[in-house]
Parts: C-alpha cells; sequence; structure tokens
C-alpha cells in the first residue's frame, strides 16, 4: 500500500472480504468485494505519504484456511498540510484469515483492532469532511 501498487494489493485480495473496521472507521463489519476494497483504499490514502509496519505474525493453518495475527503501526502524513495538523497514526492488532485458492493464498477476511489513534483524523480519506 505503501507504494500505490493497487495491482499487487488486488493480487493477495480473495474476490470477496470480509471486514471488520468498527474500532477504526465505526463501520459494521461486512462483506465487500476485492475491488471496493482497493478502491476504499485508494480514496483514502490519495494524496498521503504512509508506513505500515506489521511485525509479531502468528500464523496457524488448518487445511485450506490460514489465520495470521499482527501488530501494526501506521504512519500518514499529508504534505499539504502544515507541521503539527499533517499527521494521522494508528497501531493496533490485525486478524487476516487466508483461504488457498489454487495453490496460493488469498485474504478472504480482516479484521483490526486500534489500541493507538492519535494525530489529525483528518488526514485519513476516510474522516475527511467529518466532523469530529
Amino acid at each position: 500500500m505503501d507504494e500505490n501498487n493497487w495491482q499487487k494489493v488486488r493480487g493477495y485480495l480473495a474476490n470477496e472480504i470480509e471486514i471488520d473496521y468498527l474500532d477504526f472507521r465505526g463501520e459494521i463489519p461486512r462483506q465487500v468485494t476485492a475491488e471496493e476494497y482497493v478502491q476504499q483504499r485508494v480514496d483514502a490514502l490519495s494524496g498521503l505519504r504512509t508506513l505500515h509496519i506489521s511485525t509479531n505474525h502468528e500464523v496457524t493453518i488448518k487445511e485450506n484456511v490460514a489465520y495470521c495475527k499482527s501488530a501494526y503501526c501506521i504512519y500518514r502524513v499529508d504534505p499539504k498540510l502544515e507541521a503539527g495538523q499533517d499527521r494521522f497514526d494508528t497501531a493496533g492488532n490485525y486478524l487476516h484469515q487466508l483461504i488457498r485458492v489454487d495453490r496460493e493464498w488469498r485474504v478472504n477476511a480482516i479484521k483490526q483492532t486500534v489500541v493507538v489513534m492519535s494525530g489529525n483524523r483528518q488526514v485519513h480519506g476516510a474522516f475527511r469532511n467529518i466532523s469530529s
């Protein structure tokens, strides 16, 4: 995502994804197409410099389904904004579910749990023009 290589991101996804971003976006968990998921990221991160860090991966595989728990930190910088208002950072945990499609693994479910949220929420496209 940091490289804005959306075709590559799409290649890691199953055709349908169950997403749970309730902690972050306040949206009810739902199923979306991979294309919708990618477009949502394109819109939210447009114009930003980002750094997604993922660590502490714990992977469990049960036949054709895998689960990956991880910790994350995401830094977002909007170079068009003044210093002090140009950052929005989050950290927490992810649970990704993957399924085997042909001979490759594809993400088909994502749950994000937020532990830390700091900075200007308006930096992120999901919160632009929304009153805090």
